[in-house]
């Protein structure tokens, strides 16, 4: 086994994942890049738990109401991340696990062509229904090339990501970009202690095979062949400290009394103004904080 970003084979074992897959896994760190990942999990594995999850079980009309003003406020966000960073006028976009379509939307709204990917059948029936946007199943077996892919929160689970991310850069034109977002992992070594080992094992439990900081998720597209355009921190817009908030926000639970002003105010800000749910700096300055992502824009 050797770290899936920079080939190492030295690594710790720092913990095992318990009530997520199947059978419960060991997690690693590398001692070159930091990179956390787990023992792979088996293809059945992976399917189980990927193939019909989305909104299984979910009934309540105001949860899906809120869930799609944050998912707008999210999509908006990375749009303009996107559009700021690359020309994006009349352009080819591809996104890989495109869930309910509702970024691909944003696009085509935008005049772009719009094409994605998304392995749940139901997620891809409703981004039919409700944007008219087809979705494949399978991106492995496209051989069309596109001017922008976004990866939004999908790298990171895959078996194999290094592999994944070479074919999707053999599916970008000669001058085309991939955006590539994911949840910041906390460190927790000699020079940076950003959290508890409880809250680093707590935060690991998740479907995620590997965890990605800054540095080693642009040496992962750098090791692929690609050049970092922009990079960028990107966080809910709440103060950093309310730690609780961060993570109600986070795990979408229900806030706590001493919390309810607070989350009402947020939520408001979600359905009144989308664009300032979301806050976006260069720099956090190694103060790791819940909600955390870094997205990082690469070409050819």
């Amino acid at each position: 086994m050797i770290c899936k970003v920079c080939g190492s084979d030295k690594y710790d074992k720092i913990g095992e994942i318990k009530g997520i897959w199947k059978e419960n896994k060991n997690v690693y760190q590398c001692e070159k890049c930091l990179l956390y990942f787990i023992e792979s999990p088996s293809d059945e594995e992976i399917y189980l738990l990927y193939k019909n999850e989305y909104h299984s079980g979910i009934k309540n009309k105001i949860f899906e109401f809120a869930k799609s003003k944050m998912r707008y406020a999210r999509c908006l966000n990375q749009f303009n991340f996107i559009k700021n960073a690359v020309n994006c006028d009349n352009k080819k976009i591809c996104e890989i696990g495109a869930f309910d379509g509702l970024l691909l939307n944003i696009f085509k709204n935008n005049g772009c062509e719009v094409f994605g990917y998304e392995l749940n059948d139901n997620a891809r029936e409703y981004a039919k229904k409700k944007y008219n946007i087809d979705l494949k199943p399978n991106f492995l077996e496209d051989n069309q090339k596109y001017d922008i892919i976004i990866l939004s929160h999908v790298i990171e689970h895959f078996k194999e990501p290094k592999e994944i991310l070479l074919k999707i850069k053999s599916m970008l034109n000669d001058n085309g970009f991939i955006y590539i977002e994911v949840p910041n992992s906390p460190m927790i070594n000699q020079s940076k202690n950003q959290c508890s080992y409880e809250t680093l094992i707590k935060y690991l439990t998740t479907t995620h095979t590997v965890n990605f900081n800054m540095d080693n998720l642009k040496c992962f597209a750098e090791n692929c062949g690609l050049k970092i355009i922009k990079y960028q921190y990107n966080n809910y817009n709440v103060n950093k400290n309310n730690e609780k908030l961060r993570i109600t926000l986070l795990e979408g639970g229900l806030p706590s009394i001493d919390n309810f002003f607070n989350f009402s105010i947020f939520a408001l800000k979600t359905v009144i103004f989308p664009k300032s749910v979301f806050i976006d700096y260069d720099d956090n300055k190694d103060i790791w904080t819940f909600g955390e992502n870094i997205r990082i824009i690469a070409g050819n």
